[in-house]
Order: C-alpha cells, then sequence, then structure tokens
C-alpha cells in the first residue's frame, strides 16, 4: 500500500500547529485558530482524511489543545470529528478524542460537549493543568 502523505503546519498567530501522521498516529491541532479563511487552512485536513479513510489506524485519537478559536474554525473542527466518526462507522476503526480546555473557559468546554452530542463521537474533556 502507498504510504499516506503526513501534514504538518507550524503555528503562528492565527494559525494552530497541525500534525496529522498516520505512522506515528498523530492527529493533533494546538495553538490559536484565528483564521477567517477556515477552508483553506483545515479544507486540506479533510481531503488528508478523505485519503486516510482507504487505510486507516485500528485506533484514531483526535487531539484539540486551543488557546482560542473562532466559531469558522469551530465549524471545520465538526467537519473533522464528522469524518473520523464516519471512518469509524465505515472501517470499524476506533475513534476518540480529547479536548483540552483552560480552567474558567466554560465557553471551550461547552462547545467541545456540543460537539460531542451532536455529532455523536467520544470527547474526552481535559483541564490543562488538571490531575
Amino acid at each position: 500500500m502507498a504510504t499516506i502523505r503526513k501534514i504538518y503546519r507550524a503555528k503562528s498567530d492565527f494559525y494552530p500547529r497541525m500534525v496529522f501522521d498516520k505512522e506515528e498516529g498523530t492527529f493533533l491541532i494546538e495553538g490559536r485558530s484565528l483564521t477567517e479563511d477556515s477552508e483553506a487552512v483545515y479544507g486540506p485536513v479533510l481531503e488528508w482524511l478523505d485519503e486516510y479513510a482507504t487505510q486507516p489506524n485500528s485506533e484514531t485519537h483526535m487531539v484539540f489543545n486551543l488557546e482560542y478559536y473562532n466559531s469558522a474554525s469551530l465549524r471545520k473542527f465538526a467537519d473533522i470529528l464528522k469524518k473520523l466518526k464516519q471512518i469509524g462507522i465505515e472501517s470499524g476503526t476506533q475513534i476518540s478524542a480529547t479536548w483540552y480546555y483552560e480552567d474558567g473557559d466554560e465557553s471551550s468546554l461547552e462547545n467541545a460537549e456540543d460537539l460531542a452530542s451532536s455529532i455523536g463521537i467520544n470527547i474526552e474533556m481535559k483541564l490543562i493543568g488538571g490531575a
């Protein structure tokens, strides 16, 4: 089978660090996501997931560790989770996610809970610096 390319994008003031690496089993978005053109940033990730769906790992764990994100980014996070759920349904791979949030950031915690319930995917919420 052909090797699936990796996505690695360094974080900046407006874009999160992103790592999508099938070989290492790393699926990560972290930092700040303030882009107004979320399709340009997250479109390649969704395309990568289409390719990943043809030969997924037996387990797939997505990590969101975001300091701040805008509503356009949140919609793309939902798209990513929906695509992962579909991969799980079609391939039988175990799909899970972790959403890190800061103490007092009720908005981020509520967003994660809303994503989990609306998409029907297991998202573990973890307090940054928590036990």
